[in-house]
């Protein structure tokens, strides 16, 4: 007589748990990174078309026409920051920083940080 081998009902059980587990992640982060590549690819625009001595006022104006393109309803022109970069003179850089929270299973939520930032006038390095 030969021993079974193979899954017991508890072992699928778990597995199938872990695959929810994933999907679940998955599917409430995904759209998330989604947007930070779309407000990243906005700093990329917005930066390389910008001379470094564009004034704060176009700057906003041009985010504000990519955020209406793109339907980047929950950000604000005030989310986004004109910086001087340390160690270089008169260069500066469009940076964005922002924590997304977002509800994941009963009292369970992830906190999620995003920051960019990319030098005025600065060519695209992709």
């Amino acid at each position: 007589m030969r021993k079974q081998q193979g899954a017991t009902f508890l072992t699928w059980v778990a597995g199938v748990g872990v695959v929810i587990f994933v999907f679940l992640t998955a599917t409430k982060m995904a759209p998330l990174y989604m947007e930070f590549y779309t407000v990243r690819s906005l700093v990329d625009h917005v930066a390389q078309e910008s001379p470094g001595n564009i004034s704060l006022q176009q700057i906003r104006r041009k985010i504000d026409d990519f955020m209406i393109v793109n339907s980047l309803d929950s950000f604000s022109t005030d989310d986004f920051k004109v910086i001087d970069v340390q160690g270089k003179n008169n260069v500066r850089a469009l940076e964005i920083h922002y924590e997304v929270r977002k509800h994941w299973v009963a009292n369970i939520d992830f906190l999620m940080n995003f920051q960019y930032s990319k030098e005025l006038g600065a060519a695209s390095d992709t």
